[in-house]
């Protein structure tokens, strides 16, 4: 499969190279395994003077023997060096001027000897300004990373010249991968990526598998539901490396959520866990691991001081896994995998419905970016209040234009869409941004929208599944 999108990120990288003609640059890349760090890094040296090195996990000289042996395929004579601040110093002065440096997992000279991260920074200090190299570390262990570079007792920290967090692609990326691999039906597309998400790796080990125009149930037999599934143990290994010993705590607490517990005090009490020690585990679910995001009503003017904040889970592998299987483990361990595969098709379309919602988001983004329709805002997300939710509420500071859309996972008939159009005017209302100097526009997002033109004329912002390739 061809690598795809990261055209922002590459431009990036691109811009930083330019700055590498003055000085030495040391540039962090980190975000969770497998959404594709390594293969940007290499789509970026590919055309350009670059070494790889891997660090893994072993004894610090057979490492540093590993490292050399990849050194001497640039650089001859390449001496035996023993000590890592000496085979970096050598390696920095007799590189070319704007060679890339790549370290993957570069989180792992903790396990290998801690001493290494000093070695870096006296390095690093001692020739910032003296060469013009471009040194990029990559790591899968987001809260390690983390620490290594942002905490102020690490020898590291301040060291950084730029930090890239790499994000999962967007549906409109996966749905060209899920093309190439023959599957071109945007019901079917959104509902893989309800499942995988924006992490390409599993696409690419989808299209390893033999599972070219295949739908979801049948991609989830072959990935997760059988005895050898390449993707069995993926949610549980990440999650517990990245946790550690305290994972069973946040395992309790991703479960919650996935089932639709989204308040702190209902995930509370469905995890269990004391309410006056779940807010440190929500706050390094949200801010260190980047698994939930905390959301407020889209009209909230300051966010960070709402009360009314509600947590989701923002990978869609880990919501998956955790609504289906962690929870039913027991039938998932002992391989009763029908059994699980039906109560899945029971609950999936209500899965699929939720994330419908961010596609639609996206999709609208889109249009407003284009400048399309006159679909113009500055800011959208959802909105509640009490027992009044409304899916997507879109707003123009400027124009005071204000937009609001349900998203239905269905396929609707005119009398249908006509009455959650009636539904959504009516729970407008209780919204009260600008509510006495504001333009209200209406719109539905679903599957399938019968006479949509005719809704259209009537002017409403109406679009189902056969506007989402424009």
């Amino acid at each position: 499969m061809r690598f795809h999108n990261r055209s922002y990120e590459l431009s990036e990288l691109e811009r930083v190279r330019e700055l590498c003609g003055k000085s030495t640059h040391f540039t962090i890349i980190s975000g969770r395994r497998r959404v594709g760090k390594t293969e940007l890094v290499k789509k970026f040296c590919s055309d350009k003077e670059h070494f790889y090195f891997f660090i893994g996990r072993k004894n610090p000289s057979l490492l540093l023997e590993e490292l050399s042996s990849i050194a001497k395929t640039k650089i001859t004579p390449f001496p035996t060096i023993t000590k890592f601040d000496e085979w970096l110093e050598f390696l920095l002065n007799n590189v070319k001027k704007g060679t890339i440096i790549f370290f993957d997992e570069f989180q792992n000279f903790k396990y290998v000897d801690r001493s290494i991260f000093s070695d870096f920074q006296k390095i690093f200090d001692k020739y910032r300004t003296k060469l013009q190299v471009h040194i990029i570390v990559a790591g899968s262990h987001i809260t390690l990373m983390n620490k290594i570079f942002s905490d102020n007792k690490e020898p590291l920290f301040g060291r950084a010249t730029e930090k890239y967090v790499l994000k999962p692609l967007p549906f409109k990326e996966v749905s060209e991968m899920l093309s190439e691999i023959k599957i071109t039906d945007i019901e079917e597309q959104i509902k893989w990526y309800t499942v995988f998400g924006g992490i390409p790796k599993y696409y690419v080990i989808a299209e390893e598998q033999g599972l070219e125009g295949k739908d979801i149930f049948s991609a989830l037999k072959i990935l997760l539901f059988r005895d050898f599934a390449p993707l069995k143990e993926e949610a549980k290994s990440v999650l517990s490396e990245e946790f550690g010993s305290e994972h069973p705590s946040y395992f309790s607490i991703l479960e919650a959520v996935a089932l639709g517990n989204s308040e702190m005090t209902t995930i509370a009490n469905k995890s269990g866990i004391n309410i006056k020690s779940i807010s440190k585990y929500l706050g390094l679910l949200v801010k260190d691991f980047g698994y939930l995001d905390y959301e407020t009503p889209v009209t909230e003017d300051k966010p960070w001081k709402s009360k009314k904040g509600r947590y989701f889970l923002s990978d869609n592998f880990f919501r998956f896994w955790f609504r289906y299987i962690y929870r039913n483990r027991s039938d998932y361990e002992i391989g009763n995998y029908e059994i699980l595969t039906a109560k899945i098709k029971q609950d999936f379309d209500s899965l699929v419905g939720k994330e419908f919602e961010k596609i639609s988001k996206e999709f609208l983004i889109g249009l407003s970016r284009q400048n399309k329709l006159q679909l113009n805002f500055s800011k959208i997300g959802k909105w509640w209040h009490k027992d009044i939710e409304i899916d997507l509420v879109a707003l123009n500071a400027d124009t005071n234009d204000i937009f609001f859309f349900e998203c239905k996972w269905k396929k609707l008939k005119e009398a249908a869409a006509m009455k959650i159009l009636d539904d959504l005017k009516v729970k407008s209302k209780s919204v009260g941004w600008h509510q006495d100097d504001r333009r209200d526009y209406f719109g539905l997002i679903a599957k399938k929208i019968e006479n949509k033109d005719k809704l259209k004329a009537n002017g409403y912002l109406v679009f189902d599944l056969t506007d989402f390739k424009l």
